[in-house]
């Protein structure tokens, strides 16, 4: 497929999911305007959804980077949804190192990987106003429900490709942050979700089903005790979860150790209870 005929299918899902807010909106008779949605992308933003894309993922329609495995293992194939970290516009290159080795990873192991882009102006510190965000604290958590939303022309076109498998979570750091507010508030439905090098968002409570998760953090993470009061207010809740903590030496990061226990995890939970027995890591 041409570059033009890529950013012709991305513009013309963006079109039909905007007018698709706008309509139920209207019918629902809300008050709530669309302008107090968290914004859409940029008009210019279907090159830049193409350029984020890593190798071994390509654009597809609604704005996500998505590959499928090359030997499924599961038919339907299951879908991991990986949620990045606060990135600057200008500086991806890390982003996209994360997101290729997600997507190679996955793949491997029969999966396949939808990567989707939170928006530039979505962080709450005014000194990161040119980051790509996730909602990820209490004063944006009411942003979440029309951010999941606009994923469904993505889940539509992945569903077109590979059937409608065991949908999958992975957040990492700010996308650790959304992965918990969507477990946890029930806003949209995942077999199961992994939170690496996050934490809690207050309120922690289950609204809906208690779906299994695992808890990714490390000795040397800025984020460990976020991630330890998370695993505590999980615990308070009777949830399903587990918790894995890896040795140091990479600081906040997603190394391919984290990948391959959330990897680990989403089989196992398929056919197993938590808690895992045995556990996922001996530490």
């Amino acid at each position: 497929m041409t570059r033009a005929r890529q950013d012709l299918k991305y513009y013309g899902a963006i079109a039909l999911g905007t007018a698709a807010v706008v309509v139920g909106i209207l019918v629902r008779g809300q008050r709530r305007s669309v302008a107090a949605e968290p914004p859409l992308p940029p008009p210019d933003a279907g090159q830049d959804i193409v350029a984020w894309c890593a190798d071994g993922l390509e654009p597809i329609a609604g704005g996500g980077c998505f590959a499928e495995p090359s030997e499924p293992k599961e038919d339907p194939v299951p879908l991991i949804v990986y949620l990045h970290g606060r990135f600057p516009q200008s500086v991806a290159a890390d982003e996209l190192d994360r997101q290729a080795r997600v997507a190679r990873m996955g793949t491997e192991h029969g999966y396949a990987v939808l990567a989707l882009r939170g928006t530039r102006g979505q962080c709450t510190d005014p000194k990161l106003a040119d980051y790509i965000c996730w909602p990820s604290n209490e004063r944006n958590a009411g942003d979440g429900p029309a951010f999941v939303a606009r994923w469904q022309s993505a889940f539509s076109a992945v569903e077109e490709r590979i059937g409608k498998g065991r949908r999958l979570l992975l957040g990492f750091s700010n996308g650790g942050y959304f992965a918990t507010l969507i477990a946890t508030r029930a806003l949209s439905p995942f077999d199961a979700v992994v939170i690496a090098h996050a934490g809690p968002v207050a309120p922690t409570r289950a609204i809906g089903e208690k779906i299994p998760l695992l808890l990714i953090t490390a000795d040397d993470d800025p984020s460990n005790d976020e991630m330890m009061r998370l695993s505590g207010e999980l615990a308070r809740e009777t949830w399903p979860a587990e918790i894995v903590t890896r040795e140091s030496g990479y600081g906040h990061a997603l190394p391919n150790w984290d990948i391959d226990m959330a990897l680990t995890f989403f089989t196992r939970v398929r056919t197993e209870d938590i808690p895992l027995d045995p556990p996922l890591s001996t530490r």
